[in-house]
């Protein structure tokens, strides 16, 4: 019995029955050789945080793979590569790394590096790629922070296009054989590469640590062997292990075989056929249709090619294979399969074997018919095709890259030289849970021509009858889908239609929106003053470098403790009722296990909200102690020796309720119950107008939004003499503090909380990770063990609060010129289960945003459902005002057919928020808006099925603090040094890099002599929370008073000395002279300086009208940040937020299950954020010149959350897009105001209103 031996970063290891078979490669990483650079989140490829640098096989590509899905026990002969190897403190930084610290590429830096790993793994085996190119090629990376353009800005300077190329690529592959840079391109050695593949062929067999008999066999003999020994009753053939990933994989096999290593499954031959083994990797059938394609009667390769660039992603593709990606749809026929749908529309067939039956050569329909127990899928024959038949094929999905199909499909039509129908191939996906072949349009289309109108109609027709959809929740509706389906008919054919028989209106719909994406592309401009540097000068955060290096230590970056153990949150299953019991019998019974706690096992409160303290009214219990408000509440603890085991182990815990009722889930069905409502305030208007020409009502509303931080909730608590040492990813130190000290019943100096870094926060780590920081404590409270909470995606998506769903009515009265006579506004925002929470305090003042309030009569409400508990998310309450009133202001532009600018100009309140004017006038001139806005009314007047809205919104920002926030700053004696801690927390919007400017600016040092240490409740307790777009501002003005207090002590001392002495002489002489180089400062919210924040937004957004996708063209956005303290760090902020709100608005939908209660979509499988493909295709970023806040706050204002706010153009300019849509169909604008964001394709397709009669010709 041998061992799985691989080697990371050329150290051999070694792994056997010690680890089980859910043990994935990035868990080996991370606490087996503790090398914490790598990184984790989704835990199932869809992040790019966890990426790593393979070789599997000798000879072979050095390729980037998503660790979290790949079983150790599968990396038998691999060489892998981590962040560490490649760069570091201690050897040099590669070049990637340097390029992404130059250009700003960081933030919060906990996906960077997954980012440069990916990076590096391209370059290793192309090093001739465009810039184009290389921004495909991330689809398998999300970064929450910067919006993206930075981190493709330093990777681009790697293409062979870019303007500023960076020559010196570093660590290209070399050659196992020969020794030299290989680009694996039309190589010499290739020969010895196939040799070397096939290197070793003999059967491994372990039994690991959970008792899963593991093999690993080179022949597909060997497969049958084992089957006929073990049985069938319960095995898995592994390859790339990715099946995992749309069907999570739940109960555990006896029996796994590894054939990611036989050959016969491998390679591809071409005779009659072109026969590919199913053992390729996506990555390798790619390849293989490249060079097929050049073939004569193959040539319809090309289009396969094409389509699968939208299979997966890159990472994904390089260990997902052929044969398993058709497994999964034999399993599973509801799954959409895009290869099985490229194969099924050209005739393809797969041969199988068995040992029973031999080998079986069956057609696609036939094998997702065919049990496949004991059976071998071995290779895909796909036949020559002449150049009669022409293929289309379609995937649409919810974002641009790297997600399932809502919708896919394939056409294949034979044609006669007169465009006559021989035969006809019409498949779907994810229309039911069965593919669909369309064969009663296919037989209609036989004998016609097909390019008339008369065949499209009658062909649509029989299609509609033909289409069998069902509703499959959290999937878009069927009757999108539907709608899609026959779209998607006809899309396809304008592709193929000849151009003299098309009008010339209806070309622009034969093209798919997504493919026709150039490079981005984006620009900035700002001030700054070189006599203030480091003060206003340009600079990467400090942190940068580390960051890209993995270096950056975060909570769970902790090195393992001695006895530490693991511990999960058990969840309710039920959204309202009352627990009778809890058995965690099955769950002890797992070997691993160790402990249960409920909430009776909580020796103090049971808490993790302050009720006394600002912004805060109520107790949240951190485990429900009877009644479930909520579905998957946290009712209990599982305590293990790992993670994994604690996860599963939690599953098993069984609860008993009674009492059991339906839950509302939805704000719009809450609204209608008195007393889910409860009025927070209200205000009468003091001044209205009598001119009314109009009276318009309506509703805005929008859903809530996961914040997605890269770094999930995570804690590590240890005890210690005096109590508890918890490092954990938190924005409030303070609140963890207090509420573990209450919980436990201890004494709140006897909790200590330390963080040096989060990673990503937007709200979410305010309150929320204080739970999982009570629930880790009372864990080392109960067993006096160090605990780790690593709490999953999943979970923090179905326990945690999100952004709070709104829902506004309004009605407004107007005059002719659409001046607002007045206006009585409902708001209302979707708590959750309990108002807590003050929302509405920090954000009541947006509620006009800039326009004239004296004419607003409003009533604010709280409205409760049987949710999760909302909470923070950036912009919390103040986008959601902003939001309103821009929406309002398009509503009335719309009704009385005015320019929404002017709308907006004749209700600004001039008095008070005049600037914005000056703001708006500046970016028309800067974003040409005059000349873009007749070429998108020329675009629109000459395209049918594709149609551009270009929109105006403004924005006034006014921040609010609260508490206090310190800093020391200490001189250090013997080499003038300098030590910053504060009470801020780091995560990602450059406070410490902040503070470090104004540091230098003030003593007069360089950045260099600076540190900032970690923050910690022991040298600053009671610190309000790092938020609301005020910590930068407050820690600097903290460390700006302490450096004052510093210069005066030294000035006094450099007065008693001779000449002009240095400031390390001056320090010295301090020192000698017993002066206190330590210093503190404090900024509290009674020394706060208030002051607006104005901003302009200008969007262009393209349609297409008959799939509903969109894509945004230009975005052209000026924001008044002051003057700015480091401008680069501040466009940062500034694209992150916008594209942020470009998530909200666009795509992130939360889908519940209104019986049950259940949030269905819970993970990046079914939860989508933006991506590099989805941001703007030109970006404009301006900064106000020649402003000012204040000398305290050295003139900056917030930046964090106003861009987010602004991100309301896209929805504009989609619904001026939209609108001009409906008005072909006959339809006016204003239904589209009473749509709930987001705008996905689903909403923006449906409220088209596009008939099916106007799908034509000409």
């Amino acid at each position: 019995m041998s061992n799985i031996e691989f080697t990371v970063n050329g150290i051999l290891c070694s792994v056997g029955c010690e680890v089980s078979s859910t043990l994935m490669l990035v868990d080996y990483i991370r606490h087996h050789l503790e090398l914490r650079g790598t990184k984790y989140m989704c835990r199932e490829a869809g992040c790019g945080a966890c990426n790593v640098s393979v070789i599997k096989t000798p000879g072979g590509p050095e390729l980037s793979v998503n660790s979290c899905v790949v079983p150790v026990a599968s990396c038998d002969g691999w060489k892998i590569k981590t962040i560490e190897s490649i760069g570091n403190k201690k050897d040099g930084y590669h070049s990637i790394q340097k390029a992404v610290a130059k250009c700003n590429g960081t933030q919060c830096g906990y996906c960077t590096p997954g980012w440069v790993m990916a990076m590096y793994s391209l370059l290793q085996n192309n090093t001739e790629m465009t810039m184009l190119e290389i921004e495909k090629s991330f689809g398998g990376n999300i970064c929450r922070c910067t919006g993206y353009r930075t981190i493709l800005q330093a990777f681009k300077q790697y293409a062979k296009d870019s303007p500023t190329s960076i020559s010196d690529i570093e660590d290209l592959h070399i050659c196992e054989k020969s020794d030299q840079q290989c680009c694996k391109k039309n190589c010499d050695e290739s020969d010895w590469c196939l040799v070397a593949n096939n290197v070793g062929s003999t059967t491994k067999e372990l039994t690991l640590k959970d008792g899963v008999k593991w093999f690993t066999v080179t022949q597909i003999s060997d497969i049958f062997e084992i089957l006929l020994v073990e049985g069938t009753d319960s095995y898995m053939l592994a390859a790339g292990n990715t099946s995992k990933v749309p069907y999570p994989i739940t109960t555990p096999f006896s029996v796994i075989i590894d054939i990611s290593g036989v050959s016969e499954l491998k390679g591809y031959t071409l005779d009659q056929n072109l026969v590919v083994g199913a053992g390729n990797t996506l990555t390798e059938f790619m390849e293989i249709l490249e060079k097929a394609s050049t073939e004569e009667g193959f040539e319809y390769l090309v289009k396969f090619t094409e389509h699968m660039e939208y299979l997966g992603h890159k990472t994904l593709r390089n260990i997902a294979t052929i044969g398993g990606n058709l497994m999964m749809k034999n399993k599973n026929v509801a799954f959409a399969s895009d290869l099985y749908l490229l194969f099924e529309i050209v005739g393809a067939q797969v041969t199988v074997k068995s040992q029973e039956y031999g080998t079986e050569t069956v057609t696609m329909h036939e094998f997702i018919l065919l049990k496949m127990v004991g059976k071998v899928l071995v290779n895909i024959l796909l036949p020559p095709l002449s150049e009669d038949y022409k293929i289309v094929t379609f995937k649409i999905m919810q974002r641009a890259q790297a997600v399932h199909a809502t919708l896919n499909a394939g056409f294949n039509y034979k044609l006669s030289n007169d465009n006559v129908v021989r035969e006809a191939k019409i498949v779907y996906g994810a229309l039911t849970t069965a593919s669909t072949r369309a064969t009663e349009t296919e037989k209609y289309l036989i004998g016609k021509p097909l390019f008339t109108n008369e065949t499209l109609q009658g062909a649509l027709t029989v299609l509609d009858s033909d289409l069998v959809v069902v509703e499959n929740p959290p999937e878009p509706s069927a009757e999108y889908r539907k709608h899609l389906a026959l779209c998607l008919f006809y899309k396809g054919l304008l592709s193929l239609c000849p151009t003299a028989t098309l009008q010339p209106r209806y070309r622009s719909g034969a093209i798919k929106i997504h493919d026709s994406r150039p490079v981005s592309e984006a620009t900035q401009t700002y001030e700054t003053n070189n006599k203030l540097y480091p003060l206003t000068e340009p600079l990467p955060k400090h942190e940068a470098l580390i960051q890209c290096s993995g270096e950056a230590m975060y909570s769970d970056d902790l090195p393992s403790l001695p006895h530490e153990v693991f511990a999960s949150f058990v969840l309710s299953t039920v959204a309202v009722g009352e627990i009778i019991s809890i058995d965690p019998t099955k769950a002890l019974e797992v070997d691993g296990v160790i402990a249960f706690y409920s909430a009776k096992d909580i020796p103090g409160l049971n808490s993790f909200t302050p009720d006394d303290l600002p912004l805060y009214a109520k107790a949240e219990e951190v485990l429900c102690s009877g009644r479930v408000c909520y579905y998957e509440q946290p009712i209990g603890i599982i305590v293990a020796e790992d993670q994994i085991t604690a996860d599963t182990a939690a599953k098993l815990v069984k609860a008993t309720y009674k009492n059991v009722k339906n839950p509302v889930v939805n704000i719009k069905e809450a609204i209608k119950d008195a007393s889910r409502n409860t009025l927070y305030t209200s205000a009468d208007a003091t001044e209205t107008g009598t001119d009314v020409t109009k009276v318009i009502s309506g509703t805005n509303s929008g859903d809530g939004q996961y914040h997605f931080t890269m770094e999930t909730l995570v804690c590590v608590t240890n005890p210690t003499e005096e109590g508890l040492e918890i490092h954990t990813a938190t924005q409030w130190t303070n609140g963890v503090q207090l509420m573990v000290s209450r919980a436990l019943g201890i004494e709140k100096n006897r909790v200590d909380v330390h963080v040096r870094r989060v990673g990503g926060a937007y709200g979410l780590k305010i309150s929320r990770s204080t739970q999982v920081a009570v629930a880790c404590s009372l864990v080392t409270y109960k067993l006096n063990r160090p605990c780790r909470i690593l709490q999953s995606l999943a979970t923090n998506m179905k326990a945690m609060g999100k952004r709070l769903p709104y829902l506004a009515k309004y009605e407004v009265a107007v005059n002719s010129s659409g001046t607002v006579q007045y206006t009585n506004l409902n708001m209302y925002e979707d708590n959750g289960y309990k108002v807590n929470e003050d929302f509405y305090g920090l954000s009541l003042d947006a509620i006009n945003n800039c326009y004239k309030s004296t004419n607003l009569t409003y009533k604010c409400y709280n409205t409760v459902t049987d949710t999760h508990k909302n909470t923070w998310c950036r912009a919390p309450g103040t986008m959601e005002f902003i939001a309103n009133t821009e929406l309002i202001m398009e509503r009335i532009a719309y009704e009385l057919e005015l320019d929404p600018v002017s709308v907006r100009l004749a209700n600004v309140d001039t008095t008070r928020y005049k600037d914005v004017i000056e703001v708006y006038e500046t970016l028309k001139k800067k974003a040409d808006y005059e000349t873009r806005r007749a070429e998108v009314n020329t675009f629109n007047a000459t395209n049918r099925w594709r149609k551009r809205g270009l929109r105006f919104s403004f924005l006034r920002w006014t921040p609010i603090s609260a508490g206090i926030t310190g800093a020391t700053v200490s001189i250090n004696q013997g080499d003038a040094t300098v030590t910053i801690v504060h009470g801020g927390v780091e995560m990602g919007q450059g406070i410490n890099t902040k503070a470090m400017q104004i540091c230098a600016h003030l003593l007069k040092i360089s950045m260099d002599k600076i540190q900032v240490k970690a923050t910690n409740t022991i040298a600053f307790t009671n610190q309000f929370v790092t938020g609301g777009s005020v910590a930068s501002e407050n820690v600097s003005a903290a460390v700006g008073a302490a450096c004052e207090t510093l210069l005066s002590r030294l000035e006094a001392v450099k007065a008693t000395m001779e000449g002009s002495p240095t400031f390390e002489q001056v320090v010295k002489q301090a020192f000698d002279t017993n002066v206190d180089l330590k210093a503190h400062g404090l900024r509290s919210a009674s020394t706060f300086e208030p002051y607006d924040v104005f901003g302009a937004t200008l969007a262009e957004v393209e349609i297409d009208v008959l799939t509903g996708e969109h894509e945004i063209l230009r975005v052209d956005l000026i924001e008044d940040v002051g003057t700015s303290v480091n401008p680069e760090i501040d466009i940062g902020q500034i694209e992150g937020a916008f594209v942020m709100g470009l998530g909200y608005w666009t795509c992130e939908q939360l889908v519940y299950n209104s019986t049950s209660g259940q949030l269905l979509t819970t993970r990046a499988w079914n939860y989508f954020v933006p991506q590099a493909r989805d941001i703007p295709q030109k970006m404009n970023i301006h900064l106000r010149p020649k402003s000012y806040s204040n000398d305290t706050a050295f003139g900056s204002k917030c930046v964090g959350e106003p861009p987010l706010c602004m991100s309301i153009a896209l929805v504009l300019a989609i619904i001026e897009a939209t609108a001009a849509a409906r008005k072909e169909s006959g339809y006016g604008a204003t239904d589209i105001f009473n749509i709930s964001a987001p705008f996905t394709p689903e909403k923006i397709s449906l409220s088209t209103k596009t008939a099916i009669k106007e799908l034509l010709y000409n």
